[in-house]
């Protein structure tokens, strides 16, 4: 997959993600309500998206199984290892949240709303940096485009002034006869 199509993916995959935190906010925002029955709806609404709580953990899984992931050429140790940090930080706050979902009752859904947040949080946190990171490799990528565009190829290469064979030919045999060394030979 060129890289090109991967970073297109990889947008769309963050775009995914952000309507989906945005669906958890505002599930959350209607469990922690005071009226029951938004209560009452926001969980039942916030357990079926366990297939996109799925896909939080498999987004964070990937880019450390794939080596040859857009970020592994690109970026710093630095940027890796942060990455990966929030990447653990994600999954785990995937998994606090989903333990407080299996237990909440229509009249017990304040325990997992802190939980739900704060994953909201850092999903959106590390989209940014991630978009933040795509934007610079694609700078990147861009700047090597034009760079190479610039270099001469074929005859434009050959085309720059040169000495005539004959001289090049002429000056290769005086540089062979020269002493190798510095010390007076008794030849010369």
């Amino acid at each position: 997959m060129q890289l090109r199509h991967r970073m297109e993916y990889l947008r769309r995959e963050h775009e995914e993600l952000l309507n989906l935190a945005n669906r958890i906010e505002k599930l959350l925002e209607s469990a922690s309500s005071s009226d029951f029955e938004e209560h009452l709806k926001s969980l039942p609404a916030l357990r079926s998206l366990e297939h996109g709580l799925a896909g939080i953990v498999e987004h964070c899984r990937r880019e450390e199984r794939i080596i040859e992931s857009t970020y592994h050429h690109s970026l710093q140790l630095e940027e890796l290892a942060r990455m990966d940090a929030e990447h653990e930080q994600i999954v785990r706050l995937v998994r606090n949240f989903r333990e407080e979902l299996k237990y909440a009752t229509a009249d017990r859904t304040m325990a997992m709303i802190l939980p739900g947040m704060e994953l909201v949080k850092w999903l959106r946190a590390h989209i940014a940096y991630e978009r933040e990171m795509l934007g610079r490799i694609a700078g990147l990528r861009k700047s090597r485009v034009r760079s190479s565009e610039k270099k001469k190829t074929g005859k434009e290469s050959r085309s720059k002034a040169r000495r005539p064979i004959a001289k090049r030919k002429a000056r290769t045999k005086a540089i062979h006869l020269l002493p190798y060394t510095l010390e007076p030979h008794p030849e010369l």
